[in-house]
């Protein structure tokens, strides 16, 4: 056996496309403090059984990977930079079991296997992460969040994880959901901010090794963020598929800016709730955005009336959902639900 077929078949046990539904290693390195899996446990696989593959092999096979790398003291082996685990997906498989008669037969084992409309309404089931770089002009300051508001309208393309720095910022699109014809536009096409073209190009090569070593930990956060948000951002049952199903599309003005419909709106207030640190104060243009938000709520004269500033933070009755705060001079303050204002803005609209 070739070194070489040894670091693809390890490469293999480390993939998104394996891990998403290998839950034995999923859970191993998901309780490693680093995210390292123990060689022993890929050296117990039966096709490296099979392989006659001994730990010396396969630590010569890790050391030429540019996927996985070994652990300091070379016991164990994890994605390069500790990359983020996919969304393990557990579905049904097949067990054999002997009746009382002591005969073998093949029964299904029913396991937690997800609904099939949550992967067609779940932006983040199985989210593998293809990362773009954005770039803008020698001397032009930008943001994440015209960065964000330039996708939504210029490519209708909403990303859950979204940074800029001083030169150069990322952005992330799920592999599976993104068409070929959807890369090749972004890059060529990039996104323009007031009269300033940014170029955008895919992230690969040591540029991703170095995204993953500098802003891993950043993304995996905002990522858990988004996917909370997400699934407590319906309200009663099937409520995310029914947004979907709700979705219209006609032109929205809101705060002198034009949205293609109702859901991107809503996306930029989700986006703004998934990126915030809680009980951080909302700096502009958040802040003039909420105050013109509020003028859709049912209490907007309670909710506006000696306001300070607006924070997000955990929900008062619902521990796992966060919300936006109107934070008064007297430092107390109010909870309000976007989604709920925006729902005021549809019907007076007429959507």
């Amino acid at each position: 056996m070739s070194i070489e077929e040894i670091k693809r078949q390890v490469e293999y046990y480390l993939s998104d496309k394996n891990l998403s539904q290998d839950e034995f290693f999923s859970k191993q390195i998901s309780q490693s403090q680093d995210g390292y899996l123990q060689l022993q446990f890929i050296l117990k696989c039966n096709k490296v059984k099979q392989m006659k593959i001994t730990q010396e092999q396969l630590i010569e096979a890790i050391k030429t990977s540019t996927e996985v790398e070994l652990s300091p003291d070379q016991t164990s082996v994890r994605r390069l930079n500790n990359k983020p685990l996919p969304e393990l997906i557990i579905t049904q498989t097949n067990k054999k079991v002997k009746t009382n008669t002591g005969e073998a037969v093949v029964v299904q084992q029913q396991q937690e296997e997800k609904p099939e409309e949550e992967v067609i309404d779940n932006p983040y089931h199985n989210f593998e992460p293809l990362i773009f770089t954005v770039k803008a002009p020698t001397g032009v300051a930008v943001n994440w969040t015209q960065i964000t508001e330039a996708l939504m309208k210029q490519h209708n393309i909403s990303s859950p994880y979204v940074r800029y720095g001083k030169t150069e910022g990322n952005f992330a699109l799920s592999k599976p959901r993104t068409p070929e014809e959807n890369i090749i536009r972004l890059t060529s096409e990039g996104i323009k901010i007031g009269e300033h073209q940014l170029e955008i190009r895919v992230t690969n090569g040591e540029d991703l090794t170095q995204f993953w070593a500098h802003h891993g930990k950043h993304y995996e956060t905002i990522i858990k963020r988004a996917k909370e948000t997400f699934a407590h951002g319906g309200a009663g049952k099937g409520g995310n598929k029914k947004y979907e199903q709700r979705k219209q599309k006609k032109d929205i003005v809101f705060h002198n800016q034009k949205y293609r419909d109702i859901s991107q709106l809503k996306n930029i207030f989700k986006t703004i709730l998934a990126r915030s640190e809680n009980n951080t104060p909302l700096k502009e243009p958040y802040h003039s955005m909420l105050v013109s938000l509020l003028q859709y709520h049912d209490k907007k004269d309670q909710k506006l009336n000696g306001l300070k500033h607006f924070t997000v933070g955990q929900h008062p009755d619902h521990a796992e959902t966060r919300c936006f705060f109107a934070v008064k001079e007297d430092g107390s303050s109010e909870d309000f639900s976007s989604l709920k204002c925006i729902k005021n803005l549809e019907t007076s609209l007429g959507l």
